[in-house]
């Protein structure tokens, strides 16, 4: 039975009551109610024109009735009259302010206008009044979601979903928490859900990857091993396992978890890359090499094995053995970046610029964005005095990224060694330590610029601030021993001409 069919049943049962009440004292009201129920019976037939006519009939007899008014906004809005609608529901409302079919529909006619504040206001006394009504929650929340206030049509869903266990509501709000990257109410509301449905595996990777955005690893990692009682081990669990335990400083853990996988796909390179990686960063090198060795055995068309042998050997400071490796592979993986950016950077290492630059400007047409590349090739060219190229590619790094104090460090630097435009030098060091305040190294630069400037106590405060920071390095030392020494240099200097 429909909520309109309802209304009129307990409409007609009061009325009926109300008219033998009314019985032989007010022939008015009982000429009212007569076309009330008339109206009524129209109504239920789809006639609502005439309807309309017997409900002003039985206002005519009693204007004070509120359930006539609201019945007559019934027919008005059925007819598409909606100024007439609001009229009569706000007489009703005068007449009888807590009559909660009123304030219903009256909510209702806004929503239809479009008036989203005014029916807000409409159910939030209608929430007030009934807390617990389901329908009037999920109203609000509906309001507050076309409103776009995301965070309190969320709240809402989830109240209503407390209050009935209504699973749709919570669906709704996970829908708006996703979309709105809403990261934490999202995993809220996962959780609810999967109160209900836990073993649901889309549930649970949406919860594994709202976790891993909200980088709550231990929850994600949790999701996993849920994920794993439902679906079975597998290398990309494996795999999962191993990161988020790492994520977690459990090393050991993750090494385990990628022997494991290891077991199940040994003939898998991102399997045996992992494991190789993972054993490297905790400096198990031997190791390492064993594992690598079957990279590089079984995949030799793959570049991976040969770059991990000359990350090892770069780390161990043996720029020569890395130069070897992955120069007898250096054709054959012409296209590969990482290899060739390797290579120049060894080759750099042991100021063999010649080749050094061939790798990197080859690196550097693989993948034109690199930035670490430009730095080095810069500094190479600085060093072999192709200050036009160099100065280029500052200058494209400034441009590119204003926040690259390396950058500013670098090019100030290097206009100050060869004692050129040291202003635009002072402005460039300046910057950088505005952007890195706690350099020892750019600090030491505007010292220097300052010192070529003749400057000198500012030199020694730049200098000396350098200092406290990294009080070990001989360069820093080297140059506030040179500054001090020609500022005593030039006031002995002043006083002797002074004196004569």
């Amino acid at each position: 039975m429909n909520k309109r069919l309802l209304n009129i049943i307990h409409k007609l049962t009061i009325s009926s009551l109300f008219g033998v009440f009314l019985l032989g004292t007010s022939p008015q009201k009982e000429k009212a109610l007569s076309h009330f129920m008339q109206g009524e019976f129209l109504m239920n037939q789809g006639n609502y024109a005439m309807a309309v006519l017997e409900f002003q009939d039985a206002i005519s007899y009693d204007p004070n009735a509120s359930t006539i008014h609201i019945s007559i906004s019934d027919a008005y809005r059925r007819l598409g009259r909606m100024k007439r609608v609001e009229d009569h529901l706000r007489i009703a409302l005068d007449l009888e302010p807590e009559n909660i079919e009123a304030k219903e529909m009256l909510g209702q006619f806004f929503i239809t206008e479009k008036n989203y504040i005014e029916s807000q206001k409409i159910f939030l006394e209608l929430n007030k009044q009934d807390s617990a009504n389901i329908d009037y929650i999920f109203t609000l929340a509906d309001l507050a979601r076309v409103q776009k206030k995301w965070e309190l049509a969320i709240d809402y869903y989830i109240l209503g979903y407390n209050n009935s266990q209504a699973i749709s509501g919570l669906e709704q709000a996970l829908q708006i928490a996703l979309t709105t990257n809403n990261f934490k109410k999202g995993k809220q509301i996962c959780l609810l859900l999967l109160e209900e449905s836990p073993d649901e595996i889309k549930l649970l990777e949406t919860l594994r990857d709202l976790a891993l955005f909200t980088k709550d690893y231990l929850t994600a990692y949790n999701t996993i091993l849920k994920i794993e009682e439902v679906l079975g081990s597998s290398v990309e669990i494996y795999f999962q396992k191993s990161a988020l335990q790492e994520e977690l400083n459990n090393i050991d853990l993750a090494i385990n978890f990628m022997y494991e996988a290891y077991s199940v796909d040994s003939s898998n390179i991102d399997v045996l890359q992992r494991i190789v990686t993972l054993l490297m960063d905790q400096d198990k090198n031997e190791e390492a090499l064993l594992y690598n060795e079957k990279i590089t055995k079984k995949f030799p068309n793959d570049s991976k094995g040969f770059i991990n042998i000359a990350l090892m050997a770069l780390s161990a400071e043996k720029p020569e053995e890395a130069i070897d490796i992955l120069g007898r592979n250096s054709e054959k993986f012409i296209d590969d970046f990482t290899l060739q950016y390797l290579l120049g950077s060894a080759y750099y290492q042991k100021k063999n610029y010649t080749d050094a630059k061939y790798h990197l400007n080859q690196a550097l047409v693989i993948f034109p964005e690199s930035r670490n590349t430009k730095h080095n090739l810069a500094l190479i060219y600085d060093a072999t005095n192709e200050r036009v190229k160099s100065d280029k590619l500052y200058t494209e790094l400034i441009s590119s990224d204003s926040l690259d104090a390396q950058a500013y460090n670098n090019f100030a630097y290097s206009l100050v060694e060869r004692n050129e435009n040291l202003d635009l030098a002072l402005e460039l060091s300046l910057t950088a330590i505005r952007l890195s305040p706690q350099s020892a190294a750019y600090l030491d630069t505007a010292g220097w610029i300052y010192y070529k400037m003749k400057q000198f106590d500012k030199a020694v405060k730049y200098i000396e601030e350098s200092l406290e920071i990294d009080s070990s390095n001989i360069t820093i030392q080297q140059h506030l021993n040179e500054i001090i020494n020609n500022r005593t240099e030039l006031n002995q200097s002043k006083i002797q001409q002074v004196e004569n």
